[in-house]
């Protein structure tokens, strides 16, 4: 009788595991359903167009919409133009397979655009549209690193002149409202997107880079202005490739500059720069031990320039002007951190030459800006920047 008993216990025991397991499986079943892989990339592109830029805002959306590769991908605009409010849309492929586009959200409008709202757009899209990884097209006026209405435009020296300028995009301008560089580094969380790619002016400068070093895996920009339409003519064609497992964005800034560089006359302009952010921290090392940063060369005239002003220069080439700081058997050296940094490098051989423009003899990829006697005001606020305030330390 004690057997039987102690049989029908671990026949029941049995019963009770079996159980438990088949809750297990159906319960890992049910998780497997409710959290699905998250998606491959979701690319924010930033359209600041509540400027003068908003008459090209249809022409990108439209381009962006034909290039998006579908797929386990996400491609989201923040589109910000004249007398509408802010809105989050969606570019996805529809039963059909063709691209369609939809209003996920409306904003607040802002009377300037605050590192908050970045925070807060951003915080939108890892809720609405989580991804494994993440990238960030900027599309608006830029002037580098340069604080708030202190680039002169050379549009407005050519108007004087009687002639017709070359539109290029001069980080995020919302009406006449800049967003500082500073504060849009500080807007983002570190190591947030794997590429950022800037279709803005002058956003090559070391001075970006190394603010945004640790927010990007990789910067794509420009050293001197990019020309309208900018990148639009190849978002058909070369979107896919910022969308492959690796975002290929070397492949994409090769796309763009083969396409102004089949460009005839004064169109046939454009610089274009992939640097790997990994890259910068041993190069800011060496330059502040040579103390490169705070001298100014004897023969500033001859260093390679990227901007069209008959007064002043404010972005020099960063390679040009630091063989001119170091004895030649540094230059080596130099070359090695540079090509740690810089990834793919491309310009024509002249920028808009008849509208004030110059022929480029160096380009190494970046841009710096280098202190002048005639801009004590400005190098008060250079100082201000992660770079400078880097290079400084060493001297205290």
């Amino acid at each position: 009788m004690e057997y039987q008993l102690t049989n029908k216990y671990i026949t029941a025991s049995k019963l009770v595991l079996i159980t438990i397991l088949l809750s297990l499986i159906v319960s890992c079943d049910k998780d497997d359903k409710v959290r699905p892989e998250l998606p491959n990339r979701t690319i924010l592109y930033y359209l600041g167009a509540d400027n003068n830029l908003h008459v090209e805002a249809d022409e990108k959306i439209e381009a962006l919409r034909l290039g998006f590769p579908g797929g386990d991908n996400r491609l989201v605009i923040y589109k910000d133009i004249p007398n509408n409010v802010p809105q989050l849309l969606e570019i996805y492929a529809d039963k059909t397979g063709e691209n369609q586009i939809r209003i996920i959200k409306g904003y607040p409008e802002q009377n300037e655009v605050v590192a908050g709202d970045i925070q807060l757009l951003l915080d939108d899209i890892q809720q609405l549209f989580p991804a494994k990884s993440y990238g960030l097209i900027l599309f608006s006026h830029a002037s580098g690193w340069l604080p708030q209405g202190t680039l002169t435009q050379p549009e407005t020296a050519l108007l004087r002149m009687g002639r017709s300028p070359i539109r290029t995009y001069t980080i995020a301008m919302d009406g006449t409202s800049e967003l500082g560089l500073r504060e849009f580094a500080a807007a983002i969380p570190d190591h947030f997107f794997d590429f950022i790619a800037f279709e803005a002016c002058f956003m090559a400068g070391i001075e970006v880079l190394y603010e945004l070093k640790d927010k990007t895996d990789y910067i794509l920009s420009s050293s001197a202005e990019v020309v309208s339409p900018g990148f639009a003519p190849v978002y058909p064609n070369a979107l896919q490739r910022l969308f492959e497992p690796r975002a290929d964005v070397v492949a994409f800034a090769q796309a763009y500059f083969d396409f102004w560089n089949d460009q005839i006359g004064d169109y046939r302009s454009a610089t274009i720069t992939v640097t790997k952010t990994a890259g910068l921290q041993p190069l800011a090392t060496w330059i502040r031990q040579y103390g490169i940063a705070a001298r100014s060369p004897i023969d500033l005239p001859d260093v390679q320039h990227f901007d069209r002003y008959s007064n002043h220069r404010l972005f020099f080439d960063f390679g040009d002007y630091c063989r001119r700081m170091v004895e030649p058997a540094a230059e080596s050296r130099l070359n090695d951190l540079l090509n740690d940094v810089v990834v793919y490098k491309a310009a024509t051989p002249f920028f808009i030459p008849s509208r004030l423009g110059f022929e480029i003899n160096r380009h190494s990829g970046i841009t710096t800006y280098i202190r002048q006697e005639r801009f004590p005001k400005l190098d008060e606020r250079y100082d201000e920047l992660a770079w400078s305030i880097f290079l400084q330390n060493n001297q205290q």
